[in-house]
């Protein structure tokens, strides 16, 4: 074997066109030259390992980068869901009439049970602190012997879309905010901030697609003139809040605040970050991101993911789910007026809870914005038609939510190298260092393996010869 390893090196060494192996020839070079050669190509030998490890780490560790264009139009991206929210959750004069509606007992104080009403800050409120009292017994047994859930009273005594919006328009078109439209209609909601009242958002449509808009700027997009909603404190004002259309509004929403006397203008500017098809073929935790068919689900949002999560991590504790929220399994009540302390009590640990499970979007849509006001009574000698008298009463207010521009950027994953690309710069490495080419490699195994098994047998057969003489 000794001999049939020496005999094929100094065969590969004769016949090869590796690019430095001649001057290891055995009549080539001698001595120090050949050590001195040896070691030149020993070393570039490891310098080209070392590069092709740092190659491989850098296609392995870090597959993807990101690359932004301006090329995708503005009708190829759903316009916002744009929710409007009263920051007080329980109106005092709704909670009045409400109760009067109710079938109280006897034994129950009507004010008793109307102040209970004042526990449903604890869900929207984080710096809630539950009163002195504890009317709220009073209110969840009277809510119960009415057979009305939280959900329903907290409508009830919320302002709603009929005290918010009162005209509408769709670029210069008016048309009914409370109409039954599929589109161009204000619908009630809840929110973080709890009852609300949106515009291209209908989380109870489990197949609502949103729309795109095609036109943008300031006379474009949707203007609605409203009120503050409340019906003696006119101070509160209203939070606007923007967001992607098929997501559930949390904190992480753009929110603007408006007041009545107001004009608000909201430059919406989208964001789409989408993924290249080699990307995709990467495995989850190489891309970062989800499909829908990853999960086999019909539409998977991160967003929805992640309040999953938290509404379990609710339930788990405090054995129901709060009535602004969606609901994402059936195995838990809904939360009372007796369960606000649990919830409030364990507010911070819900919001950061893990949920490593919820990886972002392959495909998604952010919406960034820039807000500006103006006072309405600047618009007293206004020559435009639309600021009647009636409009700039003490009460009004007015606000635009328009596309800023009429491209959109779009950062799109794509991969570092393909395997192709992965390949050539693996090739050119080791023709840098050694000159070898694929045929070179070829060559080498075949030396390796045919050429070493046959100058074996070759010996073999001269030592047996040997050996019968």
């Amino acid at each position: 074997m000794r001999l049939a390893i020496g005999n094929t090196f100094w065969e590969y060494t004769e016949r090869t066109k590796v690019s430095g192996m001649w001057l290891l020839r055995r009549n080539r070079t001698h001595g120090l030259s050949r050590y001195i050669w040896s070691s030149v190509l020993i070393g570039l030998l490891l310098l080209s390992i070392h590069l092709t490890l740092l190659l491989w780490l850098k296609f392995y560790s870090y597959p993807i980068l990101n690359t932004i264009s301006n090329d995708l139009s503005i009708t190829d991206v759903a316009f916002p869901g744009v929710t409007i929210c009263s920051p007080k959750a329980v109106n005092t004069e709704r909670v009045e009439r409400y109760v009067k509606t109710l079938k109280i007992p006897p034994e129950y104080d009507l004010a008793d049970v109307a102040a209970g009403f004042e526990f449903l800050n604890a869900f929207t409120d984080q710096s809630f602190v539950p009163p002195s009292h504890e009317s709220y017994r009073a209110t969840d047994a009277v809510l119960r012997l009415n057979n009305v859930s939280i959900w329903e009273a907290a409508m009830a005594v919320s302002p709603g879309c009929a005290d918010f919006v009162k005209r509408c328009f769709w670029g210069y078109e008016e048309f009914p905010c409370n109409q039954t439209h599929e589109y161009l209609s204000f619908i009630p909601t809840t929110a973080f901030l709890g009852p609300c009242c949106s515009f291209n958002y209908n989380p109870r449509n489990s197949s609502y697609v949103p729309f795109s808009a095609n036109i943008f700027g300031m006379d474009g997009g949707l203007t609605f003139i409203g009120a503050e909603g409340s019906e003696r404190n006119l101070s509160t004002g209203l939070i606007v809040l923007v967001h992607h259309p098929m997501d559930y509004v949390t904190e992480t929403a753009a929110s603007v605040t408006i007041t009545a006397r107001s004009e608000s203008f909201v430059e919406v500017s989208p964001t789409v970050q989408s993924s290249s098809t080699e990307v995709l073929e990467l495995s989850e935790s190489k891309r970062d991101c989800l499909i829908s068919d990853d999960l086999q689900l019909r539409n998977y949002r991160q967003a929805a993911c992640l309040l999953a999560c938290q509404t379990e991590a609710i339930g788990k504790r405090c054995g129901c789910h709060p009535y602004l929220l969606p609901v994402v399994s059936e195995k838990f009540k809904e939360c009372n007026l007796n369960d606000t302390f649990c919830y409030s009590d364990n507010y911070d640990n819900f919001k950061s809870v893990r949920c490593d499970q919820c990886l972002p979007n392959c495909y998604d849509v952010t919406y960034s914005t820039l807000s500006y006001k103006t006072d309405l009574n600047l618009h007293q000698f206004s020559v435009s038609n639309f600021y009647t008298p009636k409009l700039l009463n003490n009460d009004s207010f007015v606000l635009r939510v328009y596309l800023a521009k009429q491209v959109v950027p779009v950062i799109r994953k794509v991969t570092v190298m393909s395997w192709i690309g992965l390949l050539s710069d693996l090739g050119g490495i080791f023709n840098l260092c050694l000159g070898l080419s694929m045929i070179s490699v070829v060559e080498f195994f075949y030396y390796c393996t045919f050429r070493l098994y046959k100058n074996y047998a070759q010996q073999r057969a001269l030592q047996r010869k040997q050996a019968w003489k």
